[in-house]
């Protein structure tokens, strides 16, 4: 299949590789050239471009603000019926006001979950948004680039789904950034306090992937500057979306609240283009790095 990806960041350019590997025709189009043409693959200069022959076309974009100008700029050049993957973070309610007026695409909103290791790996969960027949279109290429493939319901369905998830992901880092700092306070040694709560009730997935005190699991953003898998910029705009659409269902989410609090702390001091593991990193011990 002959199939445009657009955009090709910490996410997107894995993602691709993907659909390379699994033998489809691959259109690659990045506001950086350079990796476009490091997918090794036929490169587009514009997402128009990149559209215009495609049989599917997938995005991988940073903001709502940008998924909706590519999506509407991608619809004037595909061809109807041109199936258009939103492999995005955004709000629920853009993903359904786009899949009325660009009624002449086949719209799908399927945000993923798992980190660039896992788009490498093809272990992601992928959230889709849509009807059922466009979604069973899309599955051998959602499938070729995730593990867990689930249709969560109608346009914008998928967004709920992952901005759920990502409320979860970003409040559980907060709290175990305070249960370091409080153990730090206490004297006891990162390490063993890592050892402890991944064989315990505070085990998570957040925390085998980002323990915040580097030294502890070399495989961690903290033992390598905070380098990021998913940036605190990121998380923090994930959690704001997720905030709004609560507040629109009426719920207060006094806890994911308090937990934004301190990430907006955090890109006031400038670390948002850190992983989002380094939201109290001033408060947690000083290790030195493997």
């Amino acid at each position: 299949m002959r199939v445009a990806f657009v955009g090709l960041g910490t996410m997107g350019l894995p993602l691709a590789r993907r659909l390379v590997r699994a033998g489809h025709d691959v259109v690659a189009c990045d506001l950086a050239a350079a990796r476009a043409e490091a997918l090794g693959a036929t490169t587009a200069a514009t997402p128009v471009d990149a559209a215009r022959d495609a049989q599917a076309v997938l995005v991988s974009l940073p903001s709502p603000a940008t998924v909706e100008e590519v999506l509407r700029a991608i619809a004037t050049s595909a061809r109807p019926g041109t199936l258009v993957v939103d492999l995005s973070t955004s709000p629920p309610a853009l993903s359904r006001r786009l899949a009325v007026e660009l009624g002449g695409i086949d719209l799908l909103d399927a945000p993923v979950s798992g980190g660039p290791r896992g788009a490498d790996a093809g272990t992601l969960t992928i959230m889709v948004g849509g009807d059922e027949v466009t979604f069973e279109r899309a599955r051998p290429l959602l499938e070729a680039m995730g593990q867990l493939v689930v249709r969560v319901g109608g346009h914008g369905a998928g967004q709920v789904a992952k901005l759920c998830n990502n409320l979860i992901a970003g409040t559980t880092m907060v709290a175990i950034t305070e249960a370091c700092e409080l153990a730090e306070r206490e004297q006891i040694d990162p390490a063993t306090l890592y050892e402890l709560l991944s064989a315990s009730t505070g085990d998570s997935r957040v925390l085998r992937n980002r323990y915040p005190v580097g030294g502890v699991d070399d495989a961690h953003p903290s033992s390598h500057g905070f380098a990021p898998l998913f940036a605190l910029d990121l998380i923090a705009k994930d959690m704001a979306l997720a905030l709004e659409l609560a507040a629109v269902s009426g719920i207060a989410a006094p806890v994911a609240r308090a937990a934004l609090s301190r990430y907006r702390e955090a890109q006031r001091a400038g670390r948002g283009a850190l992983d989002y593991s380094a939201v109290n990193v001033d408060a947690l011990p000083a290790r030195a790095e493997e």
